[in-house]
């Protein structure tokens, strides 16, 4: 069986929260109960309720560093949309989209396995980019959109960026990433799932860069 089994429990619980059912995984099972009517008979049931907080672990402190920014649109005369850069396609992935939404962001999804962010594309809504690439040409061709290519056509910019990769990736973001926003005197906030090691090579870059993380 899988580990942690966050799915193969969903058979064996009575209900799903609203949460659980979007992000398809079980962290936490509460046990209620309810009363159900038997004629002049009151019998309490017990009751499994199957809940994630993955994604609470990802939307509280989004919520503290975007402040007052957190919905989709910045309120500005051109009305430029902030996105959520998520990165990764597994089971954490989903999580972090269910939680941008509820944050009112748009969602670009970006994956090794382009067919794994197209999962996440199609669960929670959003655009999938097969490169972190600027490419600024007026080429029509999307069959393989890349991440300029895409904020440009959503009218968008990435205020965002949640890494769900391995630590060992030591994955980094493209410089024009981090140097777009700095040109506007704006900042992107950085989270990273990853716990060991404490600073990735993510957060360090984007630590050097002054964005909060």
């Amino acid at each position: 069986m899988m580990i942690p089994h966050k799915q193969s429990i969903i058979p064996y619980v009575d209900e799903l929260t609203e949460a659980a059912e979007a992000i398809g995984a079980v962290n936490t099972v509460v046990v209620k109960k309810d009363d159900d009517d038997h004629g002049s008979v009151q019998e309490k049931k017990r009751v499994l309720v199957g809940d994630n907080t993955d994604w609470r672990g990802i939307f509280n402190p989004l919520q503290r560093r975007l402040g007052g920014s957190v919905a989709s649109t910045t309120g500005s005369n051109d009305g430029t949309k902030n996105v959520a850069l998520i990165l990764g396609g597994g089971g954490t992935a989903r999580a972090t989209a269910y939680a941008a939404t509820q944050l009112g962001l748009e969602r670009v999804y970006y994956n090794r396995t382009p067919s794994k962010a197209e999962e996440l594309a199609e669960a929670f809504g959003g655009n999938v980019v097969y490169s972190l690439d600027d490419d600024n040409s007026d080429d029509d061709d999307n069959t393989s959109p890349n991440l300029g290519r895409v904020l440009r056509s959503m009218n968008g910019r990435v205020t965002t960026v949640i890494s769900t990769l391995p630590a060992a990736a030591e994955f980094e973001l493209p410089s024009w990433v981090v140097e777009e926003p700095r040109r506007d005197s704006r900042t992107i906030v950085v989270f990273d799932v990853n716990y060991k090691p404490y600073h990735t090579k993510l957060l360090r870059q984007a630590e050097a860069a002054g964005f909060p993380v």
